[in-house]
């Protein structure tokens, strides 16, 4: 028969298999070359059979992909597939190895997932079904999901020949088709892929492992013609290549795994595996991840780069190595035992083997932070593997902000976040559980403008806190592959106490003594989970999805008050430079805009009345209505006037600017208690009527339009009683003056807010 090239065509597939059955026949017992008879005589789930290509393709598959491959891999085969395995189920993983142009911007050193699929032979055809539990509704509804079909060769004669035949199943994993897709950006998560046509590809790195096989599919393509122009893809201007981790292994679950039913949650401690229908019900389950961790067990290997062992060369004055190593094995302090341990990895050793679990270094700092993800069991929760990416950037800037004397040390290099093209795989995407930006990167990247009492211990020295810097962040998504979720509420204690290392905190903080070692929230919600406890964790808590809506609920804030003592502390100090007159280069307004007053401006947005005074007095009181300037006018000239910009820059952005430009969680107007109301209310009154001569036109326009856009009684009994007075102030101005002029416009202002003011 004609032997067909193993270049796989495009696919309108929605499905994962249909990406990953094309490369599927790589598998145990085949090294390359040609067969032996003892291969299928062995009884190995899986063989690879080889078959010749042409030159002309060989010579394509080299020259057209920009991955070069493993010299003697087996690069072109059918599959033959035990008799005995069909109906069997396996776990089917992916892992995203290499990705040109991005590596770990375009989904690089990522799991995509974890499917369970089986097999059946049927009118000439290898069918592969979805496996996974909690598909049927009810016992008339049990659907068979297919989700591939490749037809079975018959007629190889190199297959026939070999003794053994008889108990296998020949099928031609190149008719299969291949389906990637590419998003704008890491962060377009909700969006759909648009697609990627996959133009060369090829196979390489089978391994044999005991349950199973691993492999790579290496790929290059572009972005479909039929396409070009969206600005979504790039249109045909985008092109990529990359290799892809495959993994086949037997399905199993853990000896005396007890999967953790996350029904019984009232906070979203953990990650939660995707729901499963309970069958005759109408009804769902659904569990918490974690490992198989229990007393007695053999630790769980993480390899660590051995790329960190040059790092440490390099840089002898830190024990590098053992912050590394504690990131890892400081979580055994939990458990009580050896649960984890690190041991460095061979050069041999690939962070895209399903087998591994594995600490990536990568020394390239364009992309400044670190995450984690992992692989799951989709029918229990059970985590199969995980790595962690860390980038040479934590280290650098380590040393950078703690120990700046070091000589010939690496240079951190602070850039702009790259905005890179995301590829997808069948219909799944690089899911991470957490991605860290270190302090350079991030959009609140500058130290506050005063730091808050009870910084780092004294005693510490900057060997101590560079170390702990690495330890602290390899212990953070050390913690989210065992589980956990971002804890935001654990930084509100006295400094420098902290309730959990899940929390984003400051540089500064996160080298405090303690800060490498899972706080008193991360032992006990740890303990939950893992079955050491029966109490959920009583310790203040919440994560990422209440973030724009609790503003306790802060990344990277600081104190029990961080209201006072953080937000509106820098806000306040920060603004007062600003009405000195000594933001010259708009660096203080920057970061005020960017930082210090969403965080005050987020409690005004709070329920409590007792929280929303407080914040106003935090935002308004340097500029409050009434207040005696005249000194510092006379001290910094022009101070008043910077007093009446300021306020209205805070105005509009409390109420009149497009929301997606305010700040996080500042997208909805404020909601006033009855106190507070009368508060402001009163404030912008005095604003209007320029009760202190000091509020310019622009100001007093502002306030107008907040006061009809408030929509409420006092608020508008506010707009009257205020034209009145404005308008008795323009019977004494001079005829034909600017202020005449202005204050009539201001009159006709409230006549159109008021007439009539209730929408």
């Amino acid at each position: 028969m004609k032997i067909r090239n193993a270049v796989f065509g495009t696919s309108r597939s929605k499905t994962l298999l249909k990406t990953i059955f094309p490369i599927l026949a790589i598998a145990a017992g085949c090294s390359g070359g040609t067969i032996t008879s003892g291969d299928l005589e062995r009884g190995d789930d899986f063989v690879a059979i080889p078959r010749t290509l042409s030159s002309t393709v060989t010579a394509q598959r080299v020259v057209g992909t920009n991955a070069v491959p493993t010299p003697g891999a087996n690069e072109s085969f059918f599959v033959a597939i035990n008799k005995k395995q069909l109906g069997q189920r396996y776990f089917l993983s992916a892992y995203m190895k290499q990705a040109y142009p991005g590596t770990v911007g375009a989904g690089a050193a990522s799991s995509l997932g974890t499917l369970v699929v089986t097999f059946r032979v049927q009118n000439g055809k290898l069918f592969v079904f979805d496996a996974q539990d909690g598909r049927a509704s009810s016992d008339t509804f049990d659907p068979s999901l297919v989700v591939e079909a490749y037809p079975v060769v018959e007629t190889y004669a190199p297959f026939l020949g070999l003794p053994g035949n008889d108990k296998y199943v020949l099928f031609d994993p190149a008719a299969g088709l291949n389906r990637f897709g590419v998003l704008s950006d890491a962060y377009a998560q909700g969006s759909q892929p648009i697609h990627f046509q996959v133009d060369l590809s090829f196979l390489q790195n089978f391994r044999t492992i005991a349950d199973g096989t691993t492999f790579e599919q290496v790929f290059s393509g572009a972005v479909n013609d039929t396409l070009a122009g969206n600005p979504q893809a790039g249109g045909n201007q985008y092109k990529a290549s990359g290799t892809l981790g495959i993994a086949l292994r037997r399905y199993t679950e853990g000896a005396g795994f007890q999967p953790f039913d996350a029904a019984q949650l009232d906070q979203d401690y953990f990650f939660r595996n995707d729901p499963l229908i309970v069958k005759n019900t109408g009804g769902q389950s659904q569990t918490a991840a974690h490992w198989n961790i229990k007393k007695g067990m053999k630790p769980i290997k993480w390899l660590i780069s051995d790329q960190f062992v040059a790092v440490a060369a390099a840089n002898p004055k830190y024990d590098i190595m053992g912050a590394v190593k504690a990131g890892i094995e400081n979580w055994n302090s939990v458990f009580g035992f050896k649960a984890l341990e690190a041991v460095v990895a061979k050069p041999t050793d690939s962070y895209a083997d399903d087998d591994n679990n594995y600490l990536i270094y990568d020394a390239d700092p364009t992309y400044g932070y670190a995450f984690a993800n992992w692989r799951v069991n989709p029918n229990s929760g059970e985590i199969r593997g995980a790595s962690v990416y860390f980038n040479a950037i934590w280290l650098s800037g380590a040393i950078d902000e703690f120990d700046p004397s070091t000589t010939a040390r690496p240079t951190a290099k602070p850039i702009a976040r790259p905005a890179i093209k995301q590829l997808t795989w069948g219909d799944i995407r690089p899911q991470t559980l957490c991605t860290l930006w270190a302090q350079s990167f991030r959009d609140l990247s500058a130290v506050e403008a005063a730091p808050a009492p009870g910084g780092p211990a004294a005693a510490l020295t900057p060997k101590q806190m560079v170390e702990n810097m690495i330890t602290h962040v390899i212990v953070h998504e050390v913690g989210h592959t065992l589980g956990l979720r971002h804890n935001f509420k654990g930084s509100l204690y006295t400094l420098p106490q902290n309730s959990s290392v899940m929390e984003y905190i400051q540089d500064a903080d996160a080298v405090a003594a303690g800060r490498n070692m899972p706080g008193p929230y991360d032992v006990d919600a740890i303990k939950y989970l893992y079955g050491l406890a029966t109490t959920p964790p009583a310790q203040s808590f919440c994560t990422d999805d209440s973030v724009v809506t609790d503003p306790y609920c802060q990344t990277f804030d600081r104190t029990e008050d961080p209201l006072i003592k953080y937000w509106g502390r820098s806000y306040n100090i920060l603004l007062g430079r600003i009405l000195n007159g000594q933001d010259t280069t708009g660096l203080w307004q920057y970061y005020i805009d960017a930082v210090y007053f969403t965080g005050t401006a987020n409690f005004l947005r709070a329920a409590d009345p007792t929280d929303q005074a407080r914040a106003w007095i935090q935002l308004d009181a340097p500029l409050k209505v009434g207040f005696d300037n005249s000194a510092n006018e006379t001290k910094y000239p022009g101070y008043s006037q910077r007093v009446s910009d300021f306020q209205n820059y805070l105005l509009k952005k409390l109420y009149l600017d497009d929301p997606s430009t305010r700040g996080q969680g500042l997208d909805n107007d404020p909601v006033l208690a009855p106190a507070m109301l009368t508060t402001v209310t009163t404030e912008l009154a005095g604003i209007l009527t320029n009760s202190d001569k000091i509020r310019g036109y622009d100001l007093r326009r502002t306030t107008v339009d907040v006061l009809k856009k408030m929509q409420v009684q006092r608020a508008y009994e506010t707009l009257l009683s205020s034209r009145a007075t404005i308008a008795t102030a323009r019977a004494g101005m001079a005829a034909g003056s600017s202020d005449a002029a202005l204050t009539d416009d201001l009159l006709a202002r409230i006549d159109v807010a008021t007439h009539p003011y209730f929408k």
